[in-house]
């Protein structure tokens, strides 16, 4: 992505904690969202990921065939930030990989043994599992999962992540 042309960018560029996260050369953070519209049944997620003056966005329309919930999307997105993650590890070599999530039970999430639905177990086993998969792979490479709080608010790199999982959600509609 063009760092100059993309207004979200310098936005990001011009916020001093942002900056940072964008020229930081021993961390990759990744941000993620997801956007589900019941009425229309369509749902996407998306990762944002800043590493070393680089950014770029992934994203893609979740083939669920109704409503999961929203806490089952964020799982979903945080599991394409893991992909994404694993994916880019073949190019980077960051010591610290931080992902991000407006899922404020996500902590709990991955630990809790009992849920009401089904479909929330499945996909809290699927990132256990990417999770357990990654670090086969990369040892030594330390991922953090964290909610966003207070960090959110005015964060331009979350607002990509949410603005291209609102699109790809969407996109299955054209």
């Amino acid at each position: 992505m063009e760092l100059t042309k993309d207004p979200i960018i310098e936005k990001a560029l011009a916020s001093p904690s942002l900056r940072q996260t964008l020229l930081n050369k021993g961390t990759m953070f990744l941000y993620c969202d997801y956007a589900g519209f019941a009425s229309r049944n369509v749902y996407g997620a998306a990762c944002c990921v800043v590493y070393n003056r680089t950014v770029s966005v992934t994203a893609t329309p979740l083939p669920l065939k109704q409503d999961q919930g929203s806490i089952y999307g964020e799982m979903s997105a945080v599991d394409l930030s893991l992909r994404t993650l694993a994916a880019a590890l073949s190019k980077h070599q960051p010591k610290i990989a931080v992902i991000y999530t407006d899922c404020s039970r996500i902590a709990r999430l991955l630990t809790q043994d009992r849920f009401a639905h089904p479909h929330d177990e499945q996909a809290r086993d699927q990132l256990l599992a990417s999770l357990a998969e990654l670090h086969r792979l990369f040892p030594h490479l330390d991922v953090q999962i964290k909610y966003m709080s207070k960090h959110k608010r005015n964060n331009s790199f979350h607002r990509l992540a949410h603005n291209a999982a609102r699109e790809a959600a969407l996109i299955s509609l054209a």
